[in-house]
């Protein structure tokens, strides 16, 4: 399973806030950076749904 997030997220931090595993702010870029580039650890596959639920205006996509 691999984290895509869209270019209309605002950058809010939410995803940040509550999945500091998966997502890290990026204030240089002012963009969010996965902690994956590639597929995510088995483990954080819940994780990952979750924060695909969370996030405020649905950018987060899970392929």
């Amino acid at each position: 399973m691999k984290i895509e997030i869209q270019d209309y997220c605002i950058r809010c931090g939410l995803c940040e806030d509550l999945y500091p595993q998966l997502f890290t702010l990026n204030i240089d870029d002012d963009k969010i950076d996965l902690a994956y580039d590639d597929d995510i650890p088995t483990d954080l596959e819940q994780a990952a749904q979750d924060a695909r639920r969370d996030c405020a205006i649905a950018a987060i996509f899970l392929k």
